[in-house]
């Protein structure tokens, strides 16, 4: 591996980034767009999906502009890690030099993280955002011995942060409750007041993952939607009272959902949101085709780059085709520490935040009032839907069964589920579909909340398919994959394997408990990894099924079953039942296409002649 490379994982601190020698793709050249562009704007609001770079981008913007508060007009810290550190940063070159001259290392900055701001209840969630505000305030502390400030905001600044801090604050007294709103309310309006005061520099701020406490809010135990969404409003209208408008540069926010500016922003002038349609920060966030080369290649992994494309690119947003860098960088990463070629995994859908695709599913299965399963069925087979899209004045509550279709796929667009297609506008009638392999698995792996459906025909069906499997009886497996199909899924000819692979380990999975029997997925076999093993222990019985995807014909699915057979052939997938002396190794190929499927036995294995 060249350059002792290194891929910066689960955080996104722009400074330890770059001082600890990680891999950083290069975004420094949209500052001048953000700070000296013709679409400048008093605040601006980026949409974009979670886990693309959005908290590593504010904080790149608030380490390029943040001012030295105990030596201002020093700017080692910027030229550190901006222009002295053998990057050749875009911001380095002499054509930027007017921008690091005016803007670097200029601005008191107010950096509001409220992505940590959660709870099952309304009270969880406010003690979470004092801890926040406790935290922010720390760093401010020298403002009260200062004397150029005012009495009575530091007084109030002292009063706020001696409240964030106290342990054993009780927020169940309506009193303290009271309090805590409106410190929650006010604590970004005084700290600008007193910056602007102490420095005579208008402030910076940065309010990152905005719509984190209003997500967390909907989903939450005991939802608490329109409390958190009045404590949000109400920091936007008293951060921008027009006694103290003056004192700000400029608001820069980051979310996931666009909700009209005018339920959040409130009083906010100059108001301009950067969503996912062609724009000048398209690339800001995520990584493009050609960055994305470019790491591969650093990387020495450059073969692998069709595979990647496959699983991680497909995002459109205007002219850019676009990469999910968490997903890419955790590639990268166990890539590089792995001693064999490693495969694709979905990362993304690992990390927090999946709440949203959650409630979508179960409201799919628990009823279907609209047709939204066959809608969702088609988007998984490939095939594009076309909607209008949806402006929000709050967040949807996906739990109402009235939020129709539009609204759905609108939320699934701007939370990263779904992206345009490239022939599609967008604004107004879209077309929208699932933008890669990892988001199909995402869809894959929750739907298996379908397969855990009470349905008692679902059930016995599922049980007599495994009993089938494990007699080696083909022709009843093949009836009733059939009959599921046909029923639960519907699946089209367009349909992908690792699909077929997702229902088949649901219905399995769900029953094999029940006649204690152990499945296993992508076990390794032999010289490979089988998709799916049964084993019974009691009975030394075990069975591999091996899955094919082909064209929604007889004879495809028979060749597809024939090279699903082979396959457990030549890479002796039954070794390891072998060696466990199991009287009956039943080997299966499947070849699915459409509603219906192949079954190719090749009997009892453990009775081949071994070599």
């Amino acid at each position: 591996m060249p350059h002792n490379v290194r891929f910066y994982i689960g955080g996104s601190n722009f400074q330890d980034l770059i001082e600890n020698d990680n891999y950083y793709v290069d975004k420094t050249k949209y500052l001048k767009d953000l700070f000296m562009g013709e679409n400048d704007s008093h605040v601006s609001l980026f949409i974009r999906p979670r886990r693309f770079g959005k908290t590593l981008n504010m904080k790149m913007i608030e380490a390029f502009s943040k001012l030295n508060y105990n030596n201002p007009g020093d700017k080692s810290y910027q030229e550190k890690l901006f222009l002295n550190n053998g990057r050749n940063l875009t911001i380095a070159e002499d054509k930027y030099k007017e921008l690091r001259n005016k803007f670097m290392g200029e601005f008191p900055v107010i950096f509001v993280s409220l992505k940590n701001i959660e709870g099952n209840s309304y009270l969880k969630a406010m003690s979470t955002f004092l801890q926040t505000i406790a935290n922010i305030y720390r760093n401010f502390r020298f403002l009260k011995q200062s004397t150029k400030i005012d009495i009575s905001d530091r007084n109030a600044f002292t009063r706020y942060y001696d409240f964030c801090n106290q342990e054993s604050l009780d927020i169940r007294q309506e009193n303290i409750l009271s309090t805590a709103e409106w410190i929650a309310s006010n604590f970004i309006y005084l700290l600008e007041a007193m910056l602007y005061q102490e420095y005579n520099r208008k402030v910076l701020i940065i309010i990152d993952e905005y719509d984190v406490p209003l997500q967390k809010s909907v989903v939450a135990k005991e939802p608490y939607y329109e409390k958190m969404l009045d404590i949000i409003r109400q920091i936007s209208i008293n951060t921008f009272k027009e006694d103290i408008s003056n004192c700000i540069f400029k608001v820069i926010a980051t979310g996931c959902l666009k909700i009209a500016h005018q339920s959040i922003f409130a009083g906010a002038n100059n108001f301009v949101t950067y969503g996912m349609d062609e724009n000048p920060y398209a690339g800001f966030f995520g990584f493009t085709r050609k960055e994305t080369e470019k790491i591969l290649e650093y990387a020495e992994l450059s073969d692998q780059n069709n595979t990647i494309k496959e699983w991680y690119d497909g995002y459109r947003i205007g002219d850019e085709h676009l990469f999910c860098p968490w997903s890419v960088l955790n590639f990268l990463f166990f890539a590089r520490n792995a001693k064999l070629k490693i495969e694709p995994q979905p990362y993304w859908i690992n990390t927090s935040g999946n709440d949203i695709i959650n409630l979508y599913l179960k409201r799919i299965i628990n009823g279907d009032l609209y047709g939204d399963f066959e809608r969702l069925k088609n988007l998984l087979n490939g095939i594009p839907q076309d909607i209008v899209l949806k402006e929000f004045d709050t967040y949807p509550d996906i739990r109402n069964r009235e939020v129709r279709f539009e609204s759905l796929m609108t939320l699934l667009l701007q939370t990263g589920y779904l992206t345009f297609t490239d022939l599609s506008t967008f604004h107004g009638n879209v077309s929208l579909k699932i933008p890669n392999v990892e988001i199909f698995k995402c869809f894959e792996l929750k739907l298996q909340e379908f397969y855990k459906n009470p349905d008692q025909s679902w059930t016995v069906k599922g049980r007599k398919l495994l009993k089938s499997f494990m007699t080696n009886d083909i022709d009843t497996a093949t009836i009733i994959i059939g009959e599921l199909l046909d029923r639960f899924i519907s699946l089209r000819e367009t349909g992908y394997e690792f699909f077929y692979q997702g229902f088949m380990h649901g219905i399995l999975t769900m029953v094999a408990p029940l006649e204690n029997i152990i499945v296993t997925a992508e076990s390794e076999c032999g010289d490979g990894y089988a998709d799916i093993t049964l084993y019974d222990e009691d009975s030394r019985t075990s069975v591999i099924l091996e899955f094919k995807k082909s064209a929604n014909n007889s004879t495809a699915r028979t060749q597809a079953a024939n090279r699903a057979a082979d396959q457990i052939i030549r890479l002796r997938y039954a070794q390891q039942f072998i060696e466990k002396y199991c009287q009956k190794i039943y080997g299966m190929g499947i070849g699915f296409g459409g509603k219906s499927c192949v079954i190719k036995s090749l009997g009892n294995l453990a009775q081949l002649p071994t070599k």
